[in-house]
């Protein structure tokens, strides 16, 4: 697969960068204030993204999609960053077959590496939000763990081709390349960022002694989410069911079918790891986007070694102030609980952690192509393995940022 990623890349950029033709550019900078705690990426025990205050590159983004003929489509988004392991590398990169037919019922197949579309928040080119400068628990999650190199197939219906207020959409995949998603649920908790992995990225998290210890389990201080450990298949499948333009509902089932008695010469752990999604997205009026999303599941490596269950949720809104008389402004907040529940009884290396997040942004959109975001987040919990590292098991994080984006 890593092969053939490559291969795609160089044809994505012989076909669309001399042409820039459906390229989408955007660029961020963020000023930061926050406590000075050392990031989950510098090996501390801060949930957010950056280390200290002050200005950051917080997104690089270019988002192509080559229409190859009237059927074939090839997309991808490349993306550079200042903080992390993996610098400028594809976060997706894929070939999408849409056929041209007579029939009410579309087929469509996707081949590499891309997101399965559970999010109701990152709907803006190169996954990012419309509405946040950080994602939910569990969209921050997926960005960093969740990332399918395989094959998706799908069949929809549009209800205004069949004069229906309803349309649908049922799919599902078979994928490699996923085998240690979990490994940041059970080691570090959930976090709130805006960072994607890359392809062939490493992440960094706390070093707990009974995991890195090399009497107990003996493993690094960070994972390789799109790592292919045991090569076995994974696979999910969903629906997508939706009313006119106002409402929508996405449902979700994933498993990485990943073998948890495998372990790689790097002592990377493959994770059986499964998970149900459920998301809402509801316009009750033009300027009002109310949105959520649950996910709920199970993770396990080894003989029981680690045993965990994990859950979370969100719900947000997002206005446009136009309704009450300011031009150009939209304001979003978002509300976020999440859970891990330890299983096992491994006491040298606890996993349950749980907390919720509060996060106010407001956003000025000075020409189509410049804007100004300012938000405010609260995280807050506790999280069981801290105890090996401070005084106490609970955690409060407040982070503040000023960003201007521009895109072209």
């Amino acid at each position: 697969m890593r092969i053939a990623l490559y291969a795609l890349a160089k044809l994505l950029l012989t076909f669309s960068i001399p042409i820039y033709a459906e390229t989408d550019i955007l660029v961020r900078g963020t000023w930061a204030l926050q406590e000075n705690t050392q990031s989950f990426q510098a090996f501390g025990i801060n949930h957010q993204r950056f280390d200290g205050d002050g200005l950051h590159l917080s997104q690089a983004i270019i988002s192509t999609e080559q229409r190859l003929s009237n059927a074939w489509t090839l997309s991808g988004v490349l993306n550079a960053y200042r903080d992390g392991e993996e610098r400028l590398n594809f976060s997706q990169l894929y070939l999408k077959y849409r056929p041209l037919i007579a029939s009410s019922i579309k087929p469509e197949v996707k081949v590499g590496a891309f997101y399965p579309a559970i999010s109701a928040e990152n709907t803006d080119f190169g996954w990012l939000s419309p509405h946040f400068l950080t994602n939910s628990a569990i969209n921050s999650w997926i960005g960093e763990e969740l990332r399918t190199s395989g094959v998706e197939l799908s069949l929809r219906q549009n209800g205004r081709q069949m004069r229906s207020n309803w349309s649908w959409k049922i799919l599902g995949s078979l994928f490699k390349g996923n085998d240690t998603i979990g490994t940041l649920l059970s080691w570090r908790g959930f976090a709130l960022h805006d960072r994607q992995s890359l392809h062939n990225d490493r992440i960094n998290f706390l070093p707990i002694p009974g995991v890195v210890d090399e009497d107990k389990l003996n493993a690094p201080a960070w994972t390789e989410p799109f790592r292919e450990i045991d090569n076995r298949f994974g696979y999910y499948f969903g629906a997508h069911v939706a009313y006119n333009r106002s409402s929508e509902v996405r449902y979700y089932y994933y498993d990485n079918n990943a073998d948890a008695n495998i372990v790689d010469p790097d002592r990377i752990y493959a994770w059986h790891t499964r998970f149900h999604s459920l998301t809402l997205r509801y316009l009750p009026l033009p300027e009002l986007t109310l949105f959520s999303q649950l996910l709920q599941g199970d993770t396990l490596m080894g003989e029981n070694v680690v045993d965990n269950d994990f859950a979370s949720a969100y719900f947000a809104a997002a206005l446009d102030l136009q309704t009450v008389g300011l031009k150009d402004l939209t304001a979003a907040v978002r509300i976020d609980w999440y859970r891990v529940t330890d299983n096992d009884n491994n006491v040298y290396d606890p996993n349950g952690s749980r907390g919720n997040a509060y996060t106010l942004s407001v956003k000025y959109d000075a020409t189509s192509h410049v804007s100004v975001t300012t938000e405010w987040q609260l995280n807050k919990g506790h999280q069981e393995n801290l105890r090996f590292f401070q005084n106490s098991e609970s955690y409060t994080e407040h982070l503040f940022q000023l960003a201007l984006t521009v895109s072209l």
